[in-house]
């Protein structure tokens, strides 16, 4: 009778868990292909928003192993819950930059919206790569997928309305060895990381959240 009270119990413990990883990404829909990104990005979406906070509008990511992997999400929230957004956000965030920023680190900074992230030679600009002012920045994301949100007036891509806030940036290898980018187009001292944010426009009250690792 004990023994089948242990086993129910690891039964009971393995659903849950087995839930609750689905429950953290409530905002990917079934299909095959969201299995590796689940296994890619299930370390690093604990500061998503949970199922009853926010409304998905948008879900991007690419697992290109020439340049990066990545996950974005746009989101849009009640009054409430982006008021909680904010005042977290702010309290949480290690920097913060505006899109129309003279100088931004941004990973695959030479892709567009044309391109679609295959960049010609002669739109690879080598003199960007590194430049001095990078010293003291964080990388964000190439926004360019977004085409309801995308600028070619901006180096990252992103409309000038939205605030883009790391919560998290650290270099060197977070991906297994035969997954290991390139890291084109970094300088030396980023070549490999990771990084993590928020981007928010607060007059549409939405949210893009980001995750790169390369």
């Amino acid at each position: 009778m004990k023994m089948k009270k242990i086993i129910f119990f690891i039964f009971i413990l393995v659903i849950h868990s087995s839930c609750s990883n689905e429950d953290k990404f409530w905002f990917l829909e079934k299909d095959n292909d969201y299995n590796r990104v689940k296994t890619i990005f299930k370390n690093y979406i604990d500061f998503f928003p949970k199922y009853n906070q926010a409304t998905k509008e948008i879900v991007t990511w690419s697992l290109d192993k020439e340049t990066e992997f990545n996950l974005k999400v746009i989101f849009s929230f009640s009054q409430k819950e982006f008021k909680k957004l904010l005042k977290t956000v702010k309290k949480k965030s290690i920097a913060n930059y505006s899109p129309t920023d003279k100088c931004l680190l941004v990973l695959n900074r030479f892709d567009t919206h044309e391109n679609y992230g295959s960049p010609s030679s002669s739109e690879i600009k080598n003199e960007l790569i590194d430049l001095p002012c990078y010293n003291h920045l964080y990388p964000i994301p190439n926004f360019s997928v977004f085409s309801d949100y995308y600028s070619d007036k901006t180096t990252c891509k992103l409309k000038k309305d939205f605030s883009i806030y790391v919560l998290d940036a650290k270099h060197g290898i977070f991906l297994n060895n035969n997954e290991i980018t390139e890291g084109k187009y970094m300088p030396a001292n980023w070549k490999n990381g990771l990084a993590k944010g928020i981007a928010i426009n607060k007059k549409k009250r939405t949210a893009v959240y980001w995750i790169i690792i390369w």
